[in-house]
């Protein structure tokens, strides 16, 4: 497996200089409308348990939280949307929270060790990359919970999110197969990480759930933080026939947006609901409720009740809905006439029937031709 470039982290000895508590609001809304998603009313529910242990305790001295990642806050994504769900739940629980970015791969062990050996509480490591070097140091400190999103290690005092991201992208692959005039559509991804390949997978498998001919086509672009590059795959995946692309690439995948405004196709979002990086280009996106998610771990510490397991988390019906699952789709806002009903009507059947379990999108976390 690759690591990210060097040059995405920065010296450890410098990397406090990016920590802080204060950081510029971004506002990567993540609706919770969804009734109206699609005027045809899509509606997602939960398809995959995950469910933090109930409340049953009430901690009484601020909990001290760490958000750590080499992800970088002011990308519109994976790390603005961590962010973001960090600094509504400090207001929420009057948290100490530390929030540290842009972490550079072999500097993710020592940070570890150094937030823990501070007396965190919490430790969200946010990133999959964080799984191992999250096993190694907990051992050493057992008081101190930690939990990886998106990865797929556990212990005793080490939980892990790995969200069925593949059950959106599925939804996403579907829906630009029945529109596509091409027959061919694209992606772009920052690594071959297994959670990313599992997005593109499901992308994949519903795109040929409508057209088992259609030609997926995609490049892996080796860094998460060049806006540049992500133009560069979009243009090329785009004048080689694709008239929709979507992006797990992070600050790269702006990149991807902007290489489809300019040529006049279609782009989905990943992670965050990005309409507004282009309103007329991205058609929907598929969002992640981090702030749920983190507020499930947050609760068990609090509770006394952690509990160190792998939680695979689905589909919901719209941001903080009741329930276990943390991705759901976001609305067309003004692009909805520009998708047409029967279309839409397709889209809903196919939601409902991930709902019920009728289909079943598997997780496949190594590529497929």
């Amino acid at each position: 497996m690759k690591s990210f470039e060097c040059n995405k982290g920065t010296n450890y000895n410098s990397m406090h200089k990016i920590i802080h508590n204060m950081y510029s609001e971004q506002s990567v809304t993540l609706r919770a409308i969804f009734a109206s998603v699609i005027s045809a009313g899509l509606i997602l529910g939960f398809s995959n348990a995950f469910q933090f242990p109930s409340n049953t305790y009430a901690q009484s001295a601020p909990l001290r939280v760490a958000l750590l990642t080499d992800a970088l806050f002011s990308d519109g994504g994976w790390g603005a949307t961590a962010y973001n769900a960090s600094q509504t739940l400090k207001e929420k629980y009057g948290l100490e929270l530390t929030t540290v970015e842009n972490v550079a791969i072999p500097d993710i062990e020592p940070t570890l060790r150094d937030f823990a050996d501070q007396g965190n509480d919490l430790i969200i490591a946010h990133g999959f990359e964080w799984g191992d070097p999250a096993l190694r140091v907990s051992a050493d400190y057992p008081d101190t919970k930690f939990v990886v999103f998106t990865g797929l290690t556990n212990s005793s005092n080490v939980a892990s999110v790995f969200p069925m991201q593949q059950e959106g992208s599925y939804v996403l692959g579907a829906l630009a197969a029945m529109m596509s005039k091409t027959g061919t559509i694209g992606f772009v991804g920052g690594q071959a990480y297994p959670n990313i390949i599992n997005i593109f997978e499901g992308y994949k498998q519903g795109a040929r759930s409508i057209n088992p001919d259609i030609k997926v086509i995609g490049q892996y672009i080796d860094t998460f933080t060049d806006p540049a590059r992500g133009k560069e795959a979009g243009v090329s995946l785009i004048n080689n026939g694709a008239d929709f692309l979507i992006h797990v690439a992070d600050l790269s995948g702006q990149g991807v947006i902007q290489a489809a405004r300019e040529k006049g196709i279609y782009a989905f979002g990943v992670v965050a609901d990005q309409h507004n990086l282009a309103p007329n280009t991205v058609l929907t996106s598929f969002v992640l409720d981090m702030e749920k998610a983190f507020d499930g771990a947050i609760k068990m510490v609090q509770n006394g009740n952690f509990s160190g397991q792998l939680y695979k988390p689905g589909l919901e019906s719209a941001k903080g809905a009741s329930g276990d699952g943390i991705v759901f789709i976001a609305p067309f806002y003004n692009l909805d006439s520009k998708v047409p009903t029967d279309v839409k009507q397709k889209l809903n059947q196919i939601v409902q029937d991930i709902i019920s379990g009728k289909i079943v999108v598997p997780e496949r976390t190594e590529a497929s031709s």
